[in-house]
C-alpha cells in the first residue's frame, strides 16, 4: 500500500511520517518550508501508483490569519482544491483530509459531534472549514473516496516555537513573560502528537469512507492553568504570566473547543499519553534548546 502525505515536514505532518513508515510504503511531498505552496502549482500526476492520500499540508496559526487572511484562503483552499482534482484523475482507495475542531466554532457546555454545523470564528478556521466542505463535495459528485479528521490542539516535540505549548517553555526557559489573551481562561482538549498519530494510522486500517471523526485526549484546561503547570515544571513564578486583552491580542477569540470523540474511540482507539505526562514534553524542550533557534 502506497501512501502519499503532504506537509511532512511540518509539526504533526512530521511525526506522522515518522511513524507511519514503520507500517506502509509513505512518500512525503514537501519540497520548501511551506508545503501549501508546491500544491498552488503545477501537481499533474502527483497522485499516480498512490493508494491513499493524508492531506495535512496547510498554512496554520490563527493570529497570522488575522493579519492576513488572503494568504490562508489562497494557499489553503486553492491548494486542496488541486490535490482533489488530482484525485478524479488518479483514483485512490482513500483520500483523508486532516481539519481541525476548530471548524465547529466555539462551544460554552458540551462537546460537537461530527454532525454538528460547522461554525468558524476566524480566517484559519473557516478555511478549513471550507476545505472540508469542498472536500465533501467531491465525494458527493465525483465519489472521491473523502475521510475527514477533526483532531484538536496537538502539541509534543519539534512543534514551531510560535505555538502555545513551545512559546510557552521557550518563554519561561529565558525568564520572560509568559503572554496569555484574554483573562487567560479559555479553554482547549490537548491531545499528544504520537497518539494522533496512531489515530491516523486506525483510520487507514478501519476508517468508513464518507465519514468524519473527531479526534481527542477528553484533556481539557484553561490555557492559564497549562502556563502554571510549565511554570512549576520549570520551577519559575506564575509571577512570569501576563495578560493580553483579546481585542489587541486575537479578536473573535473563541472560548472553548469541545469534541465527542465516541466515533473513533469505536474503531479501536483511545489516547495513550495526557497532559499528567506534559513533563517529558517540557523536558524535551530543555534538553533541546537549539529548536528554538
Amino acid at each position: 500500500m502506497r501512501i502519499l502525505l503532504t506537509g511532512h515536514k511540518g509539526f504533526i505532518g512530521r511525526h506522522c511520517f515518522n511513524y507511519l513508515k514503520e507500517y506502509y510504503d509513505i512518500v512525503g511531498i514537501d519540497k520548501t518550508e511551506h508545503p501549501y505552496i508546491n500544491l498552488c502549482g503545477d501537481i499533474s500526476g502527483i497522485l499516480e501508483d498512490v493508494d491513499i492520500v493524508i492531506h495535512m499540508a496547510a498554512k496554520t496559526f490563527v493570529d497570522h490569519s488575522i493579519k492576513d487572511p488572503d494568504c490562508f484562503v489562497r494557499n489553503n483552499i486553492f491548494a486542496s482544491f488541486n490535490l482533489l482534482e488530482q484525485a478524479r484523475k488518479y483514483p485512490v482507495k482513500k483520500f483523508i483530509l486532516i481539519s481541525t475542531d476548530e471548524v465547529y466554532g466555539s462551544i460554552n457546555k458540551g462537546f460537537h459531534k461530527e454532525s454538528d454545523v460547522l461554525d468558524p470564528g476566524n480566517p484559519y478556521s473557516a478555511t478549513k472549514a471550507a476545505v472540508d466542505m469542498l472536500a465533501r463535495s467531491y465525494l458527493k459528485t465525483y465519489k472521491i473516496p473523502i475521510i475527514i479528521l477533526r483532531p484538536e490542539n496537538n502539541y509534543g516535540a519539534f512543534q514551531h516555537k510560535q505555538k502555545a505549548i513551545p512559546n510557552w517553555i521557550n518563554k519561561a526557559l529565558n525568564d520572560e513573560y509568559l503572554i496569555l489573551y484574554g483573562d487567560g481562561q479559555h479553554k482547549r482538549m490537548w491531545l499528544r502528537v504520537e497518539d494522533f498519530c496512531e489515530a491516523v494510522r486506525v483510520v487507514i486500517e478501519k476508517g468508513e469512507v464518507g465519514q468524519i471523526y473527531n479526534v481527542g485526549g477528553a484533556q481539557e484546561e484553561m490555557n492559564i492553568d497549562i502556563a502554571k503547570s510549565i511554570l512549576r515544571i520549570l520551577d519559575k513564578p506564575e509571577g512570569l504570566i501576563k495578560f493580553i486583552p483579546d481585542e489587541i491580542a486575537r479578536p473573535g477569540h473563541d472560548r472553548r473547543y469541545g469534541i465527542d470523540t465516541t466515533k473513533i474511540n469505536n474503531l479501536g482507539w483511545e489516547p495513550k499519553k495526557s497532559l499528567k505526562d506534559l513533563k517529558e514534553v517540557v523536558d524535551w524542550y530543555k534538553e533541546n534548546k537549539w529548536w528554538f533557534k
